[in-house]
């Protein structure tokens, strides 16, 4: 098994080095210009992602692995984690099987196989996770004494902190793990190893507690920004419905059947579910439900839920040996193999616009691409780079913190970039950030990925001329198009 999870490792390097279509994902390259801003937390995450991020650019440079090392460490840690938490779920003679499905399951899955490549708070978050998980769930296989050890519950503490230091979902943790020991192990709330833990994990949240505190709760407003259900567009039947479409992509159809089918079987023997069994149904079903019910209001997001889906996948693992139909086993072998050609495919949607796609009367277009994000952005620095060169001392404006950070990252030479918040759209940390000095008398390129002009640049600038726009293909189609126009004499501040 070690194995084989080295060899997803070099695999997945490899793909990066020398096979993969894409570059950063938007968030990736913004997380990497957070590292000119180092600080102990930011407006929309915690600071882990671009602390790690920091340590891996140090060592393997701007590179897509130098930016991805900790994502694909942490991809490949799931996938181990998970089969050692399915192990432990079952009976002896049940576990050679049981991690076999278990690493046929999270290695093929899109939700790790491909949004696992990407290094984000959730690619961190997840494997920090799995660990506490398997730590709870190991406690629930012996007596107290060896169960209420000190170094267990502070090895707890430790992993559900830095969780929180990747994502702010990780608080939900102690809550569950709370409901589980109410049910099946009341005597330990009172035990201060538990309580040690939660007041460890807190500790460890002191960064994000005091840029939060010195920056007016900025991550807070942030939250209950995205928590928000006062979008009329979204909410009820339809957005629920969507939503569990999302879950089929990024799960596989048949996966999620099966998710749930465990998760039926778990609530149908709640009365007599094995400690370590009923551990993992708490800490995924009432996610899962809880993000079901936030659609009726508004939307959510695909990957919210992984803090259940994911673990849940160990279930379904526990859960085939026990399957009494014999056709069951083959059903899921053959949504695995759907899910791993998922995967294929994801990892090189152009296969699915050329010849063989027309052949076989397929096609995905560039616009319903979910990797669209990720194409042509390293030629486009390129060009745009070059482009620059025309100028002395130039600077770069952009609307969009997305296209801003982008070409930050790909622009050589390097070029100072200043984001004006021109829509007053939700705070993102380059609000904050100061513009570069003399703007007044340096002339400024306004980019965007949309060819309509901005009226509120005449009212920054005295004077605003259409400039270039640069096309980057891939394959044969245009994957990414930008506007410029060239602006001079800032008439004030933002």
């Amino acid at each position: 098994m070690a194995a084989l999870l080295c060899g997803l490792l070099v695999v997945r390097v490899f793909y990066l080095r020398v096979g993969t279509p894409y570059g950063l994902a938007p968030d990736e390259a913004q997380y990497w210009t957070w590292l000119a801003h180092d600080d102990w937390s930011f407006v929309t995450k915690p600071p882990l992602t671009t602390w790690l991020m920091g340590v891996s650019t140090a060592w393997l440079g701007d590179t897509l692995v130098g930016v991805k090392l900790f994502a694909l460490l942490g991809q490949v840690a799931v996938v181990g984690l998970g089969v050692a938490l399915a192990r432990a779920l079952v009976p002896a003679p049940e576990r050679r099987a049981v991690g076999w499905w278990a690493f046929a399951l999270l290695a093929t899955v899109p939700m790790v196989a491909v949004g696992g490549l990407l290094m984000s708070p959730d690619a961190l978050l997840l494997p920090l996770w799995m660990a506490a998980l398997l730590v709870v769930v190991r406690a629930l296989e012996v007596d107290d004494a060896r169960a209420l050890c000190w170094p267990r519950w502070l090895l707890l503490g430790v992993l559900v902190g830095l969780a929180g230091l990747a994502k702010y979902t990780a608080a939900l943790f102690f809550p569950l793990l709370g409901l589980l020991l109410l049910w099946q192990r009341p005597r330990w709330l009172l035990a201060p190893q538990v309580w040690s833990a939660g007041v460890l994990a807190l500790l460890l949240q002191a960064p994000v507690l005091y840029w939060n505190m010195t920056h007016g709760w900025a991550g807070l407003h942030h939250v209950l920004w995205q928590a928000d259900s006062g979008d009329s567009r979204h909410g009820g039947l339809g957005t629920l419905g969507d939503f569990l479409g999302g879950q089929a992509l990024v799960l596989g159809p048949v996966v999620l059947i099966f998710m749930v089918m465990a998760w039926g079987r778990c609530l149908n023997f709640a009365a007599s579910l094995p400690p370590r069994v009923a551990a993992l149904t708490v800490f995924t079903l009432p996610i899962f439900a809880g993000f079901c019910a936030m659609t009726l209001t508004g939307k959510v997001q695909p990957n919210w839920p992984l803090l259940a889906t994911v673990p849940a996948l160990v279930l379904v693992a526990a859960f085939m040996p026990r399957l009494r139909r014999a056709t069951w086993p083959r059903v899921l072998m053959a949504g695995v193999l759907l899910n791993a050609l998922l995967t294929v495919l994801m990892y090189n949607t152009h296969v699915l616009r050329g010849p063989v796609a027309q052949a076989v009367g397929i096609s995905l277009p560039l616009k319903i691409d979910p990797t669209k994000d990720l194409m042509g952005w390293a030629d486009m620095g390129e060009l745009f780079g070059v482009a620059l060169q025309r100028f002395d001392r130039p600077v770069v404006l952009s609307w969009r913190y997305q296209t801003l950070a982008q070409l930050q990252f790909h622009t050589r030479p390097r070029a100072d970039f200043m984001y004006w918040n021109a829509e007053g759209r939700r705070a993102v940390d380059y609000d904050d950030w100061p513009w570069p000095a003399d703007l007044a008398s340096r002339p400024v390129v306004a980019v965007s990925e949309q060819p309509a002009f901005t009226p509120r640049l005449a009212e920054l600038f005295n004077e605003c001329r259409p400039w270039h726009s640069f096309g980057a293909e891939q394959q044969g189609v245009v994957v990414r198009r930008l506007y410029t126009w060239v602006c001079w004499g800032l008439k004030g501040g933002r």
